[in-house]
């Protein structure tokens, strides 16, 4: 598994990218082609199928799945804090960019003034169309080179430059990446990277970075070639080489201890009131606060926490 798609039976059965699918409905993956795996796990939606999973660090394990017609949202979005935006994109689609330029006017507008930071999560997100990937990136840049090729024939060598509208309004940004960051997911992070517009955190993408190219031939028939290369503005090659995030930060899974809320000052009968006429601040004893995406997911709260920490030094 390179990265499950989200909204998906195999996203939400909790399938990682890197597992191992070694039996379909019991029956051994072992020899199958690609296409031979795929044709077995496509089926009527309504029905279910069993994979068996192998997993590094544990025993092989059942999943059982309904499947379903996958109908993949491009772009999400939401405030994960006062201030502070995310933005989700699962794929590139052809729309994706002006759908990102409405996500951005969306949490500006939900925030009720500029953002102080924004989290661009392109986790798990397999690529698609490349100029999909060139609007993305495009709304974060006011100028310069945005991704070019090189190729074996002419018109396989692009080029893609920013424009001077700039979306984001130069909001500090934190891109998260991880291995199922492939193709088009990693032009846009590659050109964040060189261009300096936001901090990379996470693990290193995929190294997805060719093109291929369908030439006709005879009798109905076609041949698939890889014809170019993806680069970034200062010229690495992404082909099997991945984006290198700037701060490293792995899955890890945090539990919260569990205690009860410490008794203050502020709490004791009789105590002194403060010297500067501000307002006593007693515990809050036992609340619920509301589940936040961040509180599940330590990669996303350490992104978060970066941008905080950037707006504290920056003063605002």
């Amino acid at each position: 598994v390179v990265s499950p798609i989200d909204d998906t039976p195999a996203s939400a059965a909790g399938i990682q990218p890197g597992d191992l699918i070694v039996k379909i409905d019991g029956q051994p993956t072992k020899g199958l082609s690609l296409m031979e795996a795929v044709e077995k796990m496509r089926g009527k939606a309504g029905s279910d199928i069993e994979l068996t999973l192998v997993r590094e660090g544990a025993k092989p394990f059942d999943v059982e799945l309904t499947r379903a017609v996958i109908k993949v949202k491009s772009v999400k979005s939401q405030l994960l804090d006062d201030g502070y935006g995310y933005v989700r994109i699962t794929q590139f689609q052809v729309n994706s960019g002006e759908e990102v330029g409405k996500a951005l006017a969306k949490l500006r507008k939900d925030n009720g003034k500029k953002l102080r930071g924004l989290v661009l999560d392109l986790r798990n997100n397999p690529g698609g169309v490349l100029q999909a990937a060139v609007e993305v990136t495009d709304h974060f840049l006011k100028k310069g080179l945005i991704v070019y090729t090189e190729g074996r024939i002419a018109n396989s060598e692009l080029r893609f430059n920013a424009d001077p509208a700039d979306a984001s309004e130069g909001v500090p940004l934190v891109v998260l990446i991880n291995g199922g960051s492939a193709s088009a997911s990693e032009i846009v992070a590659g050109a964040l990277q060189d261009h300096k517009r936001g901090v990379l955190m996470g693990t290193d993408s995929f190294g997805k970075g060719s093109v291929q190219t369908v030439l006709p031939l005879n009798n109905d028939r076609a041949l698939k070639l890889t014809t170019a290369l993806y680069f970034t503005p200062n010229g690495r090659s992404i082909q099997a080489q991945s984006i290198v995030p700037d701060i490293e930060v792995a899955r890890a899974k945090l539990t919260r201890e569990q205690g009860d809320e410490t008794i203050k000052e502020a709490d004791l009968q009789g105590h002194l009131g403060n010297g500067n006429g501000g307002a006593d601040k007693p515990s809050k004893g036992k609340t619920s606060a509301p589940a936040r995406p961040q509180d599940d997911d330590y990669q996303l709260s350490q992104a978060l926490n970066l941008l905080k920490g950037l707006s504290v030094t920056r003063g605002d």
